[in-house]
């Protein structure tokens, strides 16, 4: 096969016309993986049936003439916090590296049941808390592009698999930006839909109210075609199409403040550029008190640990230790900040949680006020204000939960948003941008996000074909 990987349909399409067979494809995911994962340390566990899996399709399509779905064959990695029947799923947690599931969590039952090869694993920091690439499973995953720069987070693994080629495609999981952080590092796909759209039952908690499945692609097409198939059926049917200068777009303006290392610039310089070339105009958007918004609804230390714990309750198997115990245990690494935040912070009460909420509802309703107020379909910034910083410099200068991302707007206003690559700085590192819509408009933004990603003359992960 070609180095780039066809499209998820496009690699449908062959197998069907007999051009590839499932097992060549997975196959061929395994060898990329041999050869390059010890350098990348993105995979965390192999599926041992993928292989017999690959058959299986094979046989059925070669006896009835038929695709068992439209992921039929093809090879899928999948974050290591969604639960997976027979393959072991430690939440990129020490603790648990030897924890079997018995069943699949509901977006990878639905993977499987539209013909994906659940190839395995893919490496996270413990309980995907981080945006940042540090977990006490003992791997290092580095950025898809450089060696030398983290891969982001939490969705480390598979935002890595896809930007170099080890699979077609990948699932992640976004709570406030881990799709769309190492998305963004990587130069590939990565969406947060709306929360809901997609079930999150069978993955593990850490805000179980903005806690989402989402695809991390090489091209817009192909995250529909996995946002459809997560969503059974439920992704809303957008407006007919339209051009890209029929759109209103807003430019969401934040404070600079500190970064803590270099690249902000670059990222201003690339992200600029990148909206010159969609050729529309584009209206500077304040909202008012925003700051103060994002903080009155950060549900971090008002519901992590109490989230976290009752889904470990819920599971015997991994025998009903706590947040509480493994921190004391020292289990989490000393870089993931956020797990000595909810440790040293007292148990919210019921009035934190109510606040929260009411905090929640502000935000939301303040963006979807902006948004339809000044008539726009979506808002654009950049999903990061950085490039992916040096693992041996700038690790060392802020801590995780300092990274200047944009992403928490989305997450804490239940929005759907979606990263795609639009350029890269001086030194090779991606910059994505972020499309932001309304509630429920995931389609639709889709359908904005392919007219973008049409404009843009970054390259992408790997080319998409038409």
């Amino acid at each position: 096969m070609a180095a780039a990987w066809p499209d998820l349909a496009t690699l449908r399409r062959d197998q069907v016309s007999g051009d590839v067979t499932s097992v060549a494809l997975v196959n061929e995911c395994l060898n990329r993986i041999a050869e390059l994962d010890s350098r990348l340390g993105a995979v965390l566990a192999l599926n041992p049936l993928a292989t017999t899996d690959a058959a299986a399709a094979d046989e059925h399509l070669t006896r009835t003439g038929e695709v068992l779905g439209p992921l039929h064959g093809i090879p899928i990695l999948v974050k290591d916090v969604f639960e997976t029947r027979g393959i072991p799923t430690s939440f990129g947690c020490h603790a648990f590296r030897d924890y079997l599931p018995e069943a699949d969590a509901e977006a990878v039952r639905r993977l499987r049941a539209a013909g994906a090869i659940i190839l395995g694993k893919t490496a996270t920091p413990d309980f995907a808390m981080s945006w940042l690439f540090d977990s006490s499973i003992g791997v290092r995953t580095v950025n898809g592009r450089s060696p030398l720069h983290d891969a982001g987070g939490s969705s480390s693994g598979s935002a890595v698999a896809v930007a170099a080629g080890l699979v077609p495609a990948a699932l992640g999981s976004d709570t406030g930006g881990s799709v769309r952080v190492p998305a963004s590092f990587n130069g590939v796909v990565g969406m947060r839909p709306t929360p809901g759209l997609v079930p999150a039952h069978g993955l593990s908690a850490l805000v179980s109210m903005q806690d989402t499945p989402g695809p991390l692609t090489s091209c817009v097409d192909d995250a529909e075609l996995l946002l459809a198939v997560l969503s059974d059926g439920r992704l809303p049917v957008s407006e007919p199409t339209r051009p890209l200068e029929s759109y209103r777009l807003g430019h969401l303006l934040r404070p600079d403040g500190p970064v803590g290392w270099d690249g902000s610039d670059q990222v201003s310089t690339v992200f600029g550029k990148a909206l010159a070339r969609l050729g529309v105009p584009v209206a500077d958007i304040e909202v008012p008190a925003l700051e103060g918004l994002l903080r009155d609804s950060s549900p971090y230390v008002v519901a992590a640990r109490a989230d976290l714990d009752a889904f470990l309750a819920s599971r015997p198997a991994l025998r009903g230790r706590s947040f509480t115990e493994l921190y004391d245990e020292g289990v989490f690494p000393e870089e993931l900040d956020l797990a000595e935040l909810l440790a040293t912070r007292s148990s919210p009460s019921v009035r934190g949680r109510v606040e929260l909420l009411a905090g929640r509802r502000r935000l939301r309703e303040a963006m979807v006020n902006v948004m339809t107020s000044r008539g726009l379909d979506a808002l654009v910034y950049p999903t990061v204000r950085v490039p992916a910083p040096r693992r041996d410099r700038d690790r060392l200068r802020l801590p995780s939960r300092a990274l200047p991302v944009n992403t928490l707007v989305a997450s804490q206003a239940d929005l759907p948003a979606l990263t795609l690559p639009v350029g890269r700085t001086d030194e090779g590192l991606p910059v994505g941008l972020e499309l932001l819509g309304l509630p429920a408009r995931d389609a639709g933004l889709l359908r904005l996000a392919r007219l973008v990603e049409r404009a843009s003359d970054a390259q992408p992960a790997f080319e998409c074909r038409p």
